[in-house]
């Protein structure tokens, strides 16, 4: 049988002529830039996540300023007044702790704006502990003055943040050598802004007599506090046994020392440090209270950190993009090469278009439902369009089916290896090994020069055949 010459396909040798084997090539063509499209297209969304993830930020410091800010917290001190004349200005000994025991309950809250949140908790610590202070004679060493006054009947004993010690309530209070005080702010006892700096520091008499104490002055207290995400505690003296505990599952134990002993579970955790460092405790001396070198040692803490942090998790979906979007064209390529099937470049357009849809829809599903039901609720989408889509491709419910158990599989495979954190790496690459191995087997399968000598014109549905004269 004869076909008409269609003069737009059909040319002589030597003006173009467009044969089956040109169709083709044009044909992979058009498919290979549908896949760097739609590549593309989720990376871009990259662009889009930074912007909210900014936003989030933003809630972020704002309940910070507005509840509370990651709380540092110096370990208490002792502090002498000492002036080496009458007319001079003071200065401060000030004495680390020989040993303090801390307990913080961390009560965590999540708190939103819009779509985006905060984790801020309140906290309750209980501190105890004792200061040995070091002879007058030792002191006079160790300012290079024999002659100075120390005031031990001004002594007091300070604490505070680096940052805003925020949440304090009445009933907190400190008991020093058995006598009950009330603590107060800095600028109140001492009225000068310089002792006090820029650190938010309550302070408390401890009642001495004039003369230097005898023995260890021991001490009882009890803090609120509020705070945003971490809660950390720095320690400046000899031994230091410490527990935090919370209903939090999620936390992160950093800074320079790891807890001794630590017990996470789904209903939160608890962790112990035990620390002690040998010689006797650090003693700073200057006009200021707050002397960064007198807390150069053990530091603890925990960041109440998200399970899974949503905008870094979609950026790495979106960066994985690469794997299942070619594995589902590779997946329409099979079904047109060992099958009489003929898929339309428009369809494989179609298909990109709706892969490409993923990462968009797990960002903002995610933001009101959390990560892990965003991914659920926005693969399960993306597939049910996309097998349908198929099928009515297909005209067959088998290919739909294995291109649904393809993608399925995929999309699960995808969130067990980002899921994996450390290894998700290696397991992508062997992933892409493999799957590129599978491509180089099935195309073994593939009479190339049938397929190349076989190419019509697709319109619709149906294959056209090449025109002949």
């Amino acid at each position: 049988m004869t076909y008409p010459i269609d003069s737009a396909m059909a040319r002589t040798p030597g003006t173009g002529s467009w044969n089956g084997e040109t169709m083709s090539s044009l044909k992979i063509a058009l498919i290979a830039g549908i896949v760097v499209a739609t590549v593309v297209a989720n990376l871009l969304i990259a662009g889009l996540i930074t912007e909210r993830e900014t936003r989030q930020t933003a809630v972020e410091l704002d309940f910070m300023r507005v509840w509370g800010p990651p709380q540092h917290l110096y370990s208490p001190i002792l502090v002498v007044p000492f002036r080496a004349t009458p007319a001079s200005a003071h200065q401060y000994v000030k004495v680390a702790p020989t040993r303090l025991e801390v307990t913080a309950n961390l009560v965590p809250q999540e708190r939103r704006r819009g779509l985006f949140h905060a984790t801020v908790y309140e906290a309750k610590i209980e501190m105890q502990g004792s200061f040995l202070v070091p002879d007058e004679s030792r002191l006079r060493d160790l300012l290079g003055d024999r002659t100075g006054q120390f005031l031990w009947d001004e002594s007091f004993v300070a604490f505070g943040t680096t940052t805003t010690l925020i949440g304090l309530r009445s009933e907190d209070r400190i008991v020093i050598n058995g006598t009950d005080s009330a603590w107060q702010s800095c600028l109140e006892l001492l009225r000068a802004d310089r002792p006090c700096g820029i650190a938010s520091l309550v302070v408390a008499r401890t009642h001495a007599d004039a003369s230097p104490p005898t023995g260890a002055l021991s001490f009882r207290s009890t803090i609120s506090l509020r705070g945003t995400t971490a809660f950390n505690v720095m320690y400046g003296g000899k031994e230091l046994d410490a527990t935090i505990r919370s209903t939090w599952s999620t936390p992160s134990f950093g800074n320079n020392v790891l807890p001794a002993t630590s017990n996470v579970t789904a209903e939160g955790f608890q962790a112990r440090w035990q620390t002690a460092e040998f010689g006797t405790p650090r003693v700073s001396t200057t006009t200021s209270l707050v002397d960064p070198a007198l807390w150069q040692g053990s530091t603890i803490g925990v960041d109440l950190i998200e399970a899974t942090p949503v905008y870094r998790s979609v950026n790495r979906v979106a960066k994985y993009s690469l794997l299942f979007v070619v594995l589902a064209f590779a997946t329409y390529v099979s079904f047109e090469l060992l099958s009489r099937l003929r898929i339309h470049v428009v369809q494989y357009g179609m298909l990109g278009l709706s892969l490409s849809l993923f990462s968009l829809l797990l960002l903002a599903l995610s933001e009101p439902i959390g990560y892990p039901a965003g991914y659920l609720v926005s693969a399960g989408l993306v597939l049910i369009q996309s097998t349908l889509y198929t099928a009515a491709v297909a005209r067959r419910i088998k290919p739909a089916l294995v291109f649904a158990g393809m993608l399925s599989s995929l999309f699960a495979f995808l969130y067990v290896v980002l899921g994996l954190e450390t290894y998700s790496l290696v397991f992508g690459s062997l992933a892409l090994f493999v799957v590129v191995s599978a491509l180089m087997v099935l195309t073994q399968t593939v009479n190339w020069s049938a397929a190349w000598r076989g190419g019509g014109e697709t319109r619709g549905d149906a294959q056209v055949p090449t025109p002949t004269t």
